[in-house]
């Protein structure tokens, strides 16, 4: 690409990148109806799974197993932590990943929002392999190192920036392997796309509130490269990141082994 073709590129970029706009979300809501809450989760799912946001997780849980590294040929199964688990979409995904490796796993669901582990009780019955537990992500109840990896999708734009740099600290912490954080990136054409699909989809109330208001808290592409620098990690060396169709970006880390 020539320098012309990359200025132009970037000048697209930078009309495509508004200004952060931090607007409360329904399902953040703990006082909305239950049945909203629930049928809104639901279109997250569907979102994740249509729109690639599940194979973003997939893919790396992928590469992780198949690593040589990885401890596949271990008795006890491969531990992962996922940080605001929602309705437990990305633990069942993880699940079915492994399972066609013959691998075995153990995967933590945790959530700050008793409503939504409502709701992923229901949607993660019949799933031993998956413990849902109530939590933080700023203060995570695990040990230092105690899980092999730490995954967290479409919640940093939750948080704030700071907070975000708070819940990436507590998941280095925990995960001895690696972790990964999937989100949105913010963008005009991201907020005007997702307008016309939740209204051609009759998605739920919520869901057409929150989905745009999601795109508009998300953040760039150099904020969340920020986001590890501040815990001292080097993009290229220590982290990377990805980006994939429909507005994803994913940061990953892989921890080199212990001693």
């Amino acid at each position: 690409m020539g320098s012309r073709s990359i200025v132009v590129v970037k000048s697209l970029m930078a009309w495509d990148t508004p200004p952060r706009i931090d607007e409360q979300e329904l399902i953040d809501d703990e006082t909305q109806p239950y049945a909203d809450l629930r049928a809104s989760m639901g279109d997250v799912r569907n979102a994740n799974r249509l729109l690639g946001g599940t194979q973003v997780v997939t893919r790396q849980v992928r590469r992780w197993l198949r690593a040589p590294a990885a401890p596949a040929a271990q008795s006890v199964p491969i531990t992962f932590l996922d940080v605001a688990t929602g309705t437990a979409d990305l633990p069942l995904a993880i699940l079915a990943t492994a399972a066609r490796d013959g691998i075995g796993t153990r995967i933590f669901g945790l959530d700050y929002s008793a409503q939504i582990l409502r709701a992923a009780s229901e949607v993660a019955a019949g799933s031993p392999a998956i413990q849902l537990i109530r939590g933080t992500a700023f203060r995570l109840p695990f040990r230092d190192a105690s899980v092999d990896y730490a995954i967290c999708s479409l919640a940093f734009h939750h948080f704030g920036f700071e907070k975000s740099v708070r819940a990436l600290r507590e998941m280095e912490r925990v995960a001895r392997r690696g972790w990964l954080v999937n989100d949105l990136r913010r963008a005009r054409s991201a907020w005007y796309l997702f307008r016309a699909v939740a209204a051609l989809a009759r998605m739920n109330r919520l869901t057409r509130h929150d989905g745009p208001a999601s795109i508009l808290r998300a953040y760039s592409v150099d904020e969340y490269l920020a986001m590890p620098a501040a815990l001292g990690l080097r993009e290229g060396t220590d982290f990377r990141l990805e980006r994939s169709l429909f507005y994803r970006v994913a940061l990953v880390r892989d921890k080199p082994p212990a001693g």
